[in-house]
């Protein structure tokens, strides 16, 4: 997803840039040195180029792994974390929803 990124907010605030999204949950890449999203609950959603912003979803971390470096010179390791969307509201289903009809390659 070109220009969609997940927001924590937390002690640190994290960010990255969304690499999969699905209706129960997303995965998305940042850099490693931005701080843990550890007992972080709510994250936001934004895609730069069609102004849409989701806040506050609820989610619960499922994975958080280490990303391999093409290039041998890059110095700030990448990490990618999977979560999994909490109860959404209806307001939140029916933005997401958008998000993935409109603003996503491959089938729903």
């Amino acid at each position: 997803m070109n220009g969609a990124f997940a927001a924590v907010r937390h002690k640190s605030n994290q960010l990255g840039q969304i690499k999969d999204i699905s209706t129960s949950g997303l995965a998305f890449m940042y850099l490693a040195n931005e701080g843990a999203t550890n007992g972080a609950r709510t994250l936001d959603i934004f895609v730069t180029k069609h102004q849409l912003y989701i806040k506050n979803i609820p989610f619960q971390l499922v994975r958080d792994t280490q990303v391999e470096q093409e290039s041998p010179f890059s110095t700030v390791p990448i990490r990618q974390q999977g979560v999994q969307f909490g109860k959404l509201s209806a307001e939140q289903r029916t933005q997401l929803m958008h998000l993935m009809q409109y603003h996503t390659e491959g089938e729903l």
